[in-house]
């Protein structure tokens, strides 16, 4: 049995650059399905804004807020991959001197209407990847603290961990097609 019969979409969860979005694709094109960005839907109902031109114009809290609004729609689509951006399990500080925080809300939504699945990588291997795009927003200079607290957030999350520390794309996607959408677990 899959790991999740009731819900018909998949949910690619990670860090960023952890290579969430080329997965999607291809796991797109191997099963047939409509991938969703979110952050690309987040851009393109801001009228092409960046995200970084969004959270510089509405802070981090009104590119959440818009987050949360296109997960809501996307979460209604059956049988499709959401391609989640890095921080879809964040909810933006409160006030400038507390950190981001869980969000309910948003993982809630994901595990009701997807098979979360994250896409996971070591921290050190992140680190070094770190990508470097003036489109995607400034994590601040403290992304090593940043990713170990968001981390654990994709793990307690996900119905399926999918380690990639071995693994190329094709064996992603074929360990997601055995055990995730077949179920030989």
């Amino acid at each position: 049995m899959p790991v999740s019969s009731q819900k018909s979409s998949l949910a690619l969860i990670g860090a960023r650059g952890a290579g969430k979005s080329k997965l999607s694709r291809k796991l797109g094109k191997a099963t047939g399905r409509v991938v969703l960005a979110i952050d690309s839907l987040i851009s393109y109902e801001a009228g092409g804004r960046s995200a970084a031109a969004i959270v510089e114009e509405e802070g981090w809290s009104g590119f959440r807020d818009r987050e949360y609004e296109v997960l809501v729609r996307v979460c209604a689509m059956p049988d499709i991959i959401i391609d989640c951006g890095g921080g879809i399990l964040v909810e933006a500080a409160q006030s400038p001197d507390q950190p981001e925080s869980l969000s309910e809300r948003k993982g809630q939504l994901l595990r009701k209407s997807a098979t979360v699945i994250y896409v996971k990588r070591d921290l050190d291997w992140l680190l070094e990847r770190a990508p470097l795009d003036h489109s995607r927003p400034d994590l601040g200079g403290e992304y090593r603290a940043l990713l170990e607290r968001r981390l654990p957030w994709y793990e307690e999350a996900a119905d399926f961990v999918l380690d990639m520390r071995s693994l190329s794309i094709a064996e992603a996607i074929a360990v997601i097609r055995d055990r995730v959408l077949l179920g030989d677990r």
